[in-house]
């Protein structure tokens, strides 16, 4: 067992994650990460349970992490579960599973627990000083928090994602302007009820913190289209999706192809997020949840 390795591993609605760390005077260094597209959220069957096929992909991911843990032999490990096995009924089933093969406990986490954690991570990462609002658009989730320094005073976490909005708004994977009218205007319905609180609040910055927000940033240094993330921007790059036609032919210079299949749906979850909440312009994070899960096992003497 190494004394200075940390592992934490993260299974995501869209993505499972092991990262392992080595902790420094400063800070940390990464001494290795993995990462699958597992996409539990698209394995929901119409009751809410996870397929069959979808937890043995998911099973077979952590297998692989297990197999890379025994040669790391970290000093400290936490796992944790977020939005896809908050939302499957059949969620035992798969964790208790998943347990076996880590042989370590899994953390289910609330979806306020998830956003704290996600401000944890950009505060550790970050030396801001001004009041933030930090966005994480996840695959079946989206955390919205309000903080400054290293407290947080407003965390919110909505019932949409880039998964389950292509689930529900690009189903048929056109790449027009009804399918992202009606996300936009879906996860609209979704923001509202949290404008006022948010915007009574205030904030000087917003950051980002996800694959959607990341992917943005990468088309647009790719492209040098504008100077900042702005709504400007982002209805510039739905123009380009637009013309692809549809998800199987989006072909945008700067996003890889591993986002592709969620990236439309992002997209317009992120453009809802702009409108409602009035932001002018958004900075990507260097921290979200790993990285806040890294300062909780740090913390725990």
């Amino acid at each position: 067992m190494s004394e200075n390795r940390y592992t934490i591993i993260d299974l995501g609605s869209n993505s499972f994650h092991m990262l392992t760390v080595l902790k420094t005077n400063n800070g940390f260094s990464v001494f290795s990460k993995r990462k699958r597209k597992v996409r539990l959220a698209s394995g929901l069957d119409p009751q809410q349970n996870l397929t069959a096929e979808t937890m043995e992909n998911g099973w077979a991911c952590l297998q692989e992490f297990r197999d890379e843990l025994n040669q790391i032999q970290p000093c400290k490990i936490l796992i944790t579960a977020t939005a896809a096995l908050r939302i499957a009924k059949n969620k035992q089933l798969f964790l208790n599973q998943a347990e076996t093969i880590l042989q370590h406990p899994i953390k289910l986490i609330s979806g306020i627990e998830e956003a704290k954690t996600i401000y944890r991570g950009v505060a550790f990462t970050d030396n801001i000083s001004q009041q933030l609002l930090v966005i994480d658009i996840g695959g079946a989730s989206t955390e919205l928090i309000i903080g400054k320094g290293n407290t947080v005073l407003l965390a919110e976490s909505l019932n949409m994602g880039c998964v389950t909005w292509l689930n529900r708004y690009f189903a048929n994977n056109k790449l027009d302007n009804n399918n992202f009218s009606t996300a936009i205007k879906m996860a609209k319905a979704v923001i509202n009820p949290i404008i006022q609180i948010y915007t009574e609040h205030g904030w000087d910055l917003t950051m980002g913190a996800s694959g959607t927000i990341q992917a943005v940033q990468e088309i647009n240094n790719k492209q040098q289209i504008n100077k900042e993330l702005t709504l400007d921007l982002l209805n510039k790059i739905k123009q380009m999706c637009i013309s692809c036609k549809d998800i199987h032919s989006l072909d945008i210079d700067g996003l890889k192809t591993s986002r592709i299949p969620v990236f439309a749906s992002g997209l317009a979850i992120l453009i809802a997020l702009f409108e409602s909440l009035n932001i002018k312009s958004l900075r990507l994070s260097k921290g979200a949840l790993r990285e806040g899960l890294i300062s909780i096992l740090f913390a725990d003497k």
